[in-house]
């Protein structure tokens, strides 16, 4: 089982903008730890949202999401679990149901 972080949308600056609401995970370490104060921790996460991003698969291209994915599943796992940014979530699951997976599924069965 392995937990995929991942922001497709069919507009590619909405899914970049999609992760930057989970900008904290792309703070090394050093700087989260022992950080208590949930502001200072949105104040310490609001200076990385330019590279939140490279935490996350991110594309606008289903095909491009695909093989992005693929790398996993050829790694070997298969349980998969997506991890969605961004406040519309139900929307995200949707698309992701409707173009992404099916594709998964016809390649890998």
């Amino acid at each position: 089982m392995i937990e995929m972080k991942v922001s497709f949308d069919t507009d590619n600056a909405k899914a970049f903008e999609d992760t930057k609401i989970w900008a904290a995970l792309a703070l090394p370490g050093e700087k989260k730890m022992g950080v208590e104060d949930p502001r200072e921790m949105e104040r310490l996460a609001k200076e990385v949202e330019d590279v939140a991003h490279r935490r996350w698969l991110v594309s606008s291209d289903v095909d491009e999401h695909v093989e992005q994915v693929a790398t996993y599943i050829e790694y070997g796992f298969n349980h998969l679990v997506f991890h969605f940014p961004g406040n519309e979530q139900e929307a995200a699951i949707a698309r992701y149901g409707e173009l992404i997976l099916p594709k998964l599924r016809a390649r890998f069965g």
